[in-house]
């Protein structure tokens, strides 16, 4: 230990108020005898996840709770039954040799199905964790008032922990899973001595605590007492004890590793080692470096475990701040001395990092609920304004325009799965007039995650009754980008293929997004899925998760059966690992029930209304004679808060359009997605599908919008409209044309009217520049020639490497350097040009050998009056 360590290294000042609640907090604890306090500090290892067998209600087995007022019992939230009891006695046992040779008893009731309830041992976990914060509490009021009385019990809790320690065993704690330990390394992750998995090994609250009383004079006390050197023994047997427990496991990059990092830090301080602190540092940065996307997010896709990883690296943060190195210290390891540390400055991504939580919001101020997160009414920030929006490294967009309560979010996902994913690759979800429309019902812990999980439950198309696959990094499920051109607020279009989705399945899988504003308060989205492969299509829509409503169509339905696998013997999940069984059929397709079906037509509306609002959606599907339409309604999860009792209570509407053929079969899926407060504004859709696009006529506010859509490599034409290009739009209004746009395209012509393009630009991708790296610029040195200036800021240059695999970088202006053509980008672009092709420099650090492609839309626009 570093003699020259001044205590506390980490001071605390608290207002008033804040003292008054910490004396709250402890005040159960200075009321009892030290004796009797310091045997309910546990000395053996507990389980944090444990049912109540008297009931069904809650989920993942987190129904019992302990308190310090009765702490030999826990009890259920719920049917609040105390265990153990005359019912649930704990009449068995199970018996270990623990680490230092001592033979330890775990109490236990077992069910008929011989799955073992540990009550006492669920109530020492709990106890742990509270006699843990307590003591943190209690340094800090020593700290505060000098109230030795504080430091005393706070000594004396730590002082056990250091006993018991040494003889905890290693647990394996998951929920609907039987408890158990494992005696010898290697080591599960979840499990662990300290906490209920490896990430919770630390005890960092008690190396605060530590370091809060160490110059109080009372762990010398105790020592003299106990004949023993009590702070000898904390640091040794517990503090280096759990480091030395966290080293028998690989280094750890995951969302939940900046507490490893926080706790080797924190120890490192308060013991005086610059070597703990360099190794959290290391180990913080490789975390960056290997588990972020260049656009900031992590890996996950899930905005909860992003805030998650971040909350806990700004934890990490707070204990390094201004740190410094012993004089003359360097780390062997790898050369580096620290000197006033500002590691939240030093990394350069950890900006765009903090700044996803903040943007990665509905206009209601809630996080998008993508993969696993939930889409809960707390800790609400609303966005003054809604903005489309790229993330190319995570793989989601939206389309967003407005302000204030009248903002709109038009979002595409397709992002790759690496943790905490869902097999929603080019679902869709929509906000608007204030509410989430269309949705994506986010995450649960329920029984039934498996239907949270699955394609089905999403706005998307399912192949084949089949979830599509969702993992990997030697084969990546992620999906593709293919355009995001949102230089023209009033037409907006963002278009991704996800055909890893359907490996070996599906040889297109493309869906194309616009958002079109109708007029100063409406809009509506255009929506084109194409799909080529297997034999059965499944195109599903989602009415509101958030409040109770129905769905009203223009077709004849008659009923179906109680689910969408009428005949088949489905047994539901028991848990959320759970996936259920429905004799080899995708189990999801039973929750969607209560089902009606019926011919679709050639233009079917599906309306969607809340009970509690005059808003809603109505969505035109067209061309789609020969589907059957099926109707019904499913479990949305949210307003059950977690609790698997109350999931039949809350349904949300689902609809689901079939198309069956022989395969490879095509599909061509085109609605107008309608949202409306009190009544709907569209008076007509109307759909021309050619051989080399589609042509679709808007009728609305007595305008007429003609989008024209190429799916081909050839022009396009049907009546008055010719476009040599990706897509146009033409609004008119008695015959006198309003707006028109061409995006990717040379000419458009609607009539006697016409507008020229500069089409697309494409060539090689030369060099990167990153600021990151001491460029001036981020930016790429391309092949080729481009107009130079501000003619391209705001398209997107969508870059395609030799692994076919897409990037989209936004362009903030070009010019020519050094004889060279530099597109200079508004972010970093993420990757880097080797000899042999390319390198990301974040997440997924893959390699692609090849060259690497650059392709860049022109877009021109007219407009009238709006």
């Amino acid at each position: 230990m570093n003699k020259k360590t001044t205590h506390p290294v980490y001071p605390v000042a608290l207002p008033d108020e804040q003292i008054t609640q910490l004396k709250q907090s402890v005040a159960p604890i200075m009321a009892l005898p030290e004796t009797e306090m310091v045997t309910l500090v546990p000395d053996k290892t507990g389980f944090r996840f444990m049912g109540c067998p008297n009931c069904s209600e809650g989920t993942q087995e987190g129904q019992l709770t302990w308190s310090i007022d009765d702490p030999h019992h826990v009890t259920c939230r719920y049917c609040k039954m105390v265990f153990p009891n005359e019912i649930f006695p704990e009449d068995r046992e199970m018996t270990f040799v623990n680490p230092v040779g001592v033979e330890v008893k775990y109490p236990y009731w077992e069910n008929k199905t011989g799955y073992k309830y540990l009550f006492t041992a669920h109530g020492w976990r709990e106890a742990r964790v509270y006699f843990a914060g307590r003591a943190q509490d209690l340094g800090e009021l020593y700290q505060l008032t000098k109230d030795r009385a504080y430091a005393r019990r706070a000594g004396l809790i730590l002082d056990a922990f250091a006993r018991y320690y040494p003889g905890f065993l290693v647990s394996q704690d998951w929920p609907h899973r039987p408890k158990g330990f494992v005696l010898t390394p290697p080591y599960p992750s979840g499990g662990g001595k300290w906490g209920r998995w490896r990430h919770d090994e630390m005890p960092t609250d008690l190396v605060y605590a530590y370091d809060a009383i160490y110059n109080s004079g009372e762990l010398e006390r105790l020592s003299a007492e106990t004949e023993t050197d009590v702070k000898k023994r904390i640091e040794e047997d517990f503090f280096r004890g759990a480091i030395h427990q966290d080293q028998l496991h690989e280094t750890d990059y995951s969302n939940a590793a900046p507490r490893i990092y926080h706790g080797y830090i924190a120890i490192g301080r308060v013991l005086g080692d610059p070597g703990l602190v360099h190794e959290g540092v290391r180990q913080s940065r490789g975390l960056f470096e290997r588990q972020f996307y260049e656009d900031g997010f992590w890996l996950e896709g899930s905005v909860g475990y992003h805030q998650m990883t971040m909350a806990g690296m700004e934890q990490v943060f707070q204990a390094l701040k201004g740190y410094s190195d012993p004089p003359d210290y360097t780390d062997p390891i790898d050369g580096t001395r620290f000197d006033h540390l500002d590691a939240e400055q030093d990394i350069a991504i950890v900006k765009r990092a903090k700044h996803i939580s903040q943007i990665c919001r509905y206009p209601d101020g809630r996080t998008l609920p993508i993969h696993d997160n939930w889409a809960l009414f707390r800790n609400l920030h609303k966005p003054d304004v809604s903005q489309s929006t790229l993330l190319p490294g995570v793989g989601h967009a939206w389309l967003g325009l407005g302000t204030g309560v009248d903002q709109v979010q038009l979002h595409l996902h397709f992002s790759g799965g690496y943790g905490h994913e869902h097999a929603d690759n080019l679902s869709m979800a929509f906000f608007a007039k204030g509410q989430e429309l269309l949705p994506d019902i986010g995450y649960t812990h329920t029984r039934h995650r498996s239907w949270s999980t699955s394609s089905l439950s999403h706005n998307t198309v399912v192949i084949d009754e089949k979830n599509q696959y969702t993992r990997g990094h030697a084969n990546p499920s992620d999906g593709r980008l293919l355009a995001f051109e949102t230089q023209f607020e009033p037409v907006q279009w963002v278009e991704a293929s996800g055909e890893n989705g359907y490996p070996d399945l599906a040889k297109i899988y493309q869906r194309g997004l616009l958002l079109i504003q109708a007029n100063k308060t409406d809009v509506y989205a255009v929506d084109v899925f194409r799909v080529i492969g297997g034999g059965q299509h499944d195109w599903a829509l989602h009415g509101s998760a958030d409040a109770d409503g129905s769905v009203s169509v223009n077709v004849p339905l008659t009923p179906y059966g109680p689910n969408l696998l009428p005949g088949i013997n489905v047994r539901f999940p028991s848990g959320e690992a759970d996936p259920g069984d429905a004799q080899g059929r995708n189990s999801s397709y039973a929750y969607f029930q209560n089902v009606s079906h019926g011919d679709s037509s050639d233009h079917v509306t599906l309306t969607c209304h809340t009970d509690s609002s005059p808003v809603g959606v109505r969505t035109h599907v067209l061309n789609q004679q020969g589907t059957k339409l099926f109707v019904g309604n499913a479990m949305s999860f949210r307003r059950a808060e977690e609790n698997d009792a109350l999931l039949e209570q809350y349904r949300m509407p689902i609809m689901l359009l079939r198309k069956n053929g022989p395969a490879p079969l095509s599909s061509l899926f085109v609605a107008v997605h309608e949202p409306f407060d009190a009544s709907p504004f569209i008076q007509q859709v109307v759909l021309n599908q050619i051989e080399t696009g589609i042509v679709l006529s808007v009728v609305h506010h007595t305008v007429t919008d003609h989008i024209i859509y190429r799916t081909s490599s050839h022009p396009v034409a049907s009546g008055d409209l010719h476009l040599e290009g990706d897509l146009g739009f033409v609004r008119e209004q008695n015959g006198v044309p309003q707006m028109m746009g061409l995006w990717g395209g040379s000419r458009l012509t609607w009539k006697n009217h016409a507008l020229n393009g500069n089409g697309i630009y494409e060539g090689l991708v030369l060099k990167t520049q990153r600021k990151d790296a001491g460029d001036g610029h981020d930016g790429l040195i391309i092949s080729g020639e481009l107009p130079a200036g501000h003619v391209l800021k705001g398209t997107t240059a969508i870059i395609t490497f030799a692994d076919g695999t897409t990037r989209g970088c936004r362009i903030a202006s070009v010019e020519q350097t050094g004889g060279q053509m530099l597109v200079i980008l508004e972010n970093d672009p993420g990757f880097m040009i080797t000899d042999h092709g390319a390198k990301h420099l974040f997440f997924p650090l893959r390699e692609m050998v090849g060259a690497v492609h650059y392709k860049i839309r022109t877009s021109v626009f007219h407009q009238k009056t709006f």
